[in-house]
């Protein structure tokens, strides 16, 4: 038990690090969307979804999907950025945000599993 959680702590701690280090990159570039979590989201739901089928090892599953998956995406700034656009009044890019979120989240975790 107390291995499991050392092992999802580690992985978290490291996809919140990969998330930290790609949103800092992305601010250099000056883009009114906020591209870099939405492209986080789709692509750590492929790998997830990649991760489900492919790995057999629990542990292992649990470090790269429950941790480095789970640290690496991220519901909270998702739904902070989704937020400040309906309160900017921006319905539109609200509306295509969550859209496409959602719809590629699940279709890169889909295609993960196939691959």
């Amino acid at each position: 038990m107390i291995i499991n959680s050392l092992l999802v702590g580690f992985g978290a701690a490291f996809g919140a690090y990969i998330r930290n280090f790609l949103t800092l990159i992305s601010r250099k570039v000056k883009i009114d969307f906020p591209f870099m979590t939405m492209l986080i989201n789709i692509s750590g739901s492929f790998v997830l979804g990649y991760l489900t089928a492919s790995v057999t090892d629990k542990k292992m599953l649990l470090f790269l999907g429950t941790g480095i998956c789970g640290g690496f995406t991220t519901f909270g700034t998702f739904n902070m950025e989704l937020s400040q656009l309906w309160f900017q009044r921006r319905f539109i890019s609200c509306l295509i945000y969550f859209s496409l979120t959602y719809i590629f989240g699940i279709l890169g975790f889909i295609i993960g599993i196939h691959i």
